[in-house]
């Protein structure tokens, strides 16, 4: 029974989901402008996304590089230079300003506790040349998003393990999701500009952008 209501459940909240991609998505081609056709994109910790959505994000840069903790294949958009590897966001084996811009969506949040987010911070900043653009799930925002949950981010970790596998979400058991504030988001991303989108007036996402110059 409850397999089939998580089912239901995420059938219906797919369609938010997309439309709310899309926001990010044309905020961030905004942010890059017309250079995007010449520039060199890093994802971290991306994919096609649930319905291929990022894909039209892929198909807007000369190239793109996605990475993650094992590198699975993606099946890129006609036309599309794009390659995967295995690589820890936390340590990204890459010279300083190796990519114009750099991508990712909701992962910060999973990577560990604030050191960890620090660490994986300081590395989009020190990687991109042009500018960067990372979003995570709003911690104020009551419903998590991970498990579909009313405010299941803050009780204790000890009642996350007992909870996690009745969820109607997407978690089929516990696992460390640090969800970030605005103030977060802006102390590890000083130079950038948060925002909030999404729903309206409080809105479900956070996203941390920046352009150089």
């Amino acid at each position: 029974m409850l397999a089939k209501i998580r089912v239901a459940l995420i059938e219906r909240v797919k369609p938010i989901h997309r439309k709310f991609r899309r926001q990010k998505i044309d905020l961030f081609l905004g942010l890059v402008g017309e250079s995007s056709g010449r520039a060199r994109l890093l994802d971290v910790g991306g994919g096609a996304g649930v319905s291929g959505e990022f894909l039209q994000l892929y198909s807007s840069f000369a190239s793109v590089l996605v990475v993650n903790l094992t590198s699975d294949t993606i099946d890129p958009p006609s036309g599309v230079r794009l390659e995967t590897m295995a690589a820890d966001g936390r340590c990204l084996p890459f010279e300083t300003g190796t990519f114009d811009w750099v991508f990712s969506n909701a992962v910060i949040e999973h990577v560990g506790g604030w050191d960890d987010q620090n660490r994986f911070a300081q590395e989009i900043r020190r990687v991109a040349s042009c500018g960067y653009f990372v979003t995570t799930p709003n911690r104020h925002f009551p419903l998590e998003p991970h498990t579909l949950l009313p405010f299941y981010q803050f009780v204790p970790t000890r009642v996350q393990r007992w909870i996690a596998p009745y969820s109607p979400g997407y978690v089929r058991q516990y696992e460390e999701i640090n969800l970030l504030s605005a103030a977060q988001m802006q102390r590890l991303f000083p130079e950038a500009t948060v925002v909030a989108l999404g729903f309206p007036v409080l809105g479900n996402s956070l996203v941390a952008y920046f352009r150089r110059g």
